[in-house]
């Protein structure tokens, strides 16, 4: 068997390979003619290209890629490619970020409207009772050049004082599972807060407002709680008697609290809604009402969250304003956006006026919820 033979057995099935084979068997039927002439016609490295030509054949055969001697398989072409110029750097384009829509007051309100919708109340078991403690934190002003015989200076405000105080309250109700059963509460001993302005006429005001809120109160039986700004009526007979739509319970309230001759309607409307809010009773589809009314109230603003929790503020300008003499009178709820629960909030008359610093209310509640097995 000749070399050609071996080749043609041990070669791999490559496409193409017969064609290289035979090429080769040409160029090496050259060679040996050519080791056939004379020595001295030969070049003197003849052998060592006949040699490398077979080697050559047969690895290159077995590789798929055929060289002998000075043949070789077609160089593949490489198409250019422009270079990019001395200094441009590829940066990718960074994807927009999508700014955020701060929401409104009446996106809030409605959030909490469904949060009050979705909450279960606790089921309280006998004996059980729903706690809402609340702490209280009530600014006193003062002016010598106001008032009325017996108090003066009692009918100063915010914008006339000349000086002010606050004292801290503490207590809590205790709401039995049937709300039109005994209801339970307690007050603790006032403290004296902060002073602002004419601090000797400050803490001579305190102190005597301190001996008018009396000694700690231990745990009384009570009838249901009524609003802060008084009146003869429990937050359950609002409970009972405001109707459910929305639009209907603004109109219900503005004609419950008569005419108001100080452009605060819309103020004592969500005022109200606030107060009864707070109490944190009631059955979920009233409370979502409440809230569902209060944003159809204009001028409400809303604050960042923080920890679950969202404060929406009402502004309200007090007089005429053709008159000159109005005034800002603000108040405020946070509430928990998961429960619909309200935390706490103030109420400020004269906003901005005067030498009280604008972050003291004329009242801040808060208040948390839990549910005791017994009274204290």
């Amino acid at each position: 068997m000749n070399v050609f033979e071996r080749v043609q057995e041990t070669r791999p099935e490559i496409d193409g390979a017969d064609e290289n084979i035979l090429a080769a068997r040409a160029r090496l039927l050259y060679e040996i003619q050519e080791v056939r002439r004379p020595a001295g016609s030969r070049d003197a490295r003849r052998p060592w290209i006949v040699a490398a030509s077979l080697v050559g054949a047969a690895a290159a055969v077995t590789a798929g890629a055929l060289v002998v001697g000075n043949l070789t398989a077609p160089t593949p072409t490489v198409e250019a490619v422009p270079t990019r110029e001395p200094g441009s750097v590829i940066v990718p384009s960074p994807a927009p970020t999508p700014t955020p829509t701060p929401m409104t007051g009446q996106e809030v309100l409605a959030g909490a409207a469904s949060a009050a919708a979705g909450f279960a109340p606790p089921v309280l078991a006998p004996g059980q009772y729903l706690r809402r403690a609340w702490k209280a934190e009530i600014l006193g002003v003062f002016d010598a050049a106001l008032g009325y015989p017996g108090q003066p200076g009692y009918s100063a405000s915010r914008a006339t004082a000349s000086s002010a105080w606050t004292i801290g309250l503490d207590g809590a109700d205790y709401a039995p599972s049937d709300l039109r059963a005994q209801w339970y509460t307690e007050w603790g001993a006032p403290t004296a807060g902060s002073v602002y302005g004419d601090e000797a006429q400050a803490r001579a005001q305190q102190a005597g407002a301190l001996q008018g809120y009396g000694p700690a109160r231990q745990v009384a039986p009570t009838e249901a709680p009524r609003l802060s700004e008084g009146g003869a009526e429990d937050v359950l007979w609002f409970f009972e008697n405001m109707p459910r739509d929305p639009e209907a319970m603004i109109a219900w309230i503005r004609d419950y609290k008569g005419p108001d001759a100080s452009g605060w309607a819309d103020g004592k409307v969500g005022w109200l809604l606030i107060g009864l809010l707070s109490h944190n009773v009631g059955d979920p589809d009233m409370r979502a009402s409440m809230y569902r009314a209060l944003s159809l109230l204009p001028g409400s603003t809303v604050a960042a969250e923080e920890g679950g929790r969202r404060t929406v503020t009402f502004d309200s300008q007090l007089g005429a304003p053709d008159s000159g003499q109005t005034s800002l009178r603000r108040f405020t709820l946070t509430i928990d956006m998961a429960t619909g629960i309200v935390t706490q909030t103030t109420d400020t008359s004269d906003v901005g006026e005067g030498l009280i610093p604008g972050d003291v209310p004329d009242s801040r509640m808060t208040f948390e919820m839990s549910v005791v097995d017994s009274l204290p």
